[in-house]
């Protein structure tokens, strides 16, 4: 099944983009590397439509403390994910609250790279973020319980849960 995803992913890359200047302290500033991207697809598994976005926006910050003519790299992604009936899927959406309407599960991540260095990086997270889905209706999550990250993997600072979505939409699993 196509779902027309293109106005959706306008919104996605403005959101992020805004989010990402609203970040910015007075003594910090971003210059972009080029405009936000989102990429979206969908995967049908038997009765189940997986839809995925990641957008990115990346660049380089300057602060008091930068110490380099280039600044420091910055980069930002956002995961989204729904997973809903195939047969009950929306044709066209324009805004993330009309997966999140038809979606039985639907997770938001956000992590921030600030000054990428190897081997460690630095940078925060929040939200969740869909690690593994099976055609049987079960799905693990990551679910982030440190928002700060430094000098270790990001997916160290969070959790795995398991959802079965044949027991209906997760928010109404929880009432």
């Amino acid at each position: 099944m196509k779902i027309d995803t293109s106005k959706l992913e306008d919104f996605l890359k403005k959101k992020l983009e805004d989010d990402v200047e609203l970040e910015m302290d007075d003594f910090m500033s971003l210059t972009p590397s080029g405009p936000p991207t989102c990429k979206i697809e969908s995967h049908n598994m038997d009765k189940w439509l997986g839809i995925k976005a990641l957008v990115n926006y990346n660049g380089r910050t300057m602060d008091p403390s930068t110490d380099r003519v280039s600044g420091d790299p910055e980069d930002a992604h956002a995961w989204y994910d729904w997973i809903g009936l195939a047969a009950t899927a929306p044709k066209s959406v324009k805004h993330p609250d009309e997966l999140n309407t038809w979606a039985h599960l639907a997770t938001y991540y956000r992590i921030t790279f600030r000054d990428v260095q190897y081997p460690g990086p630095f940078g925060f997270h929040s939200g969740r973020l869909l690690k593994d889905f099976t055609k049987s209706g079960i799905a693990e999550v990551y679910v982030v319980t440190e928002e700060r990250f430094q000098d270790e993997a990001p997916v160290s600072k969070t959790k795995e849960i398991k959802i079965d979505l044949n027991k209906g939409k997760e928010n109404e699993q929880n009432k």
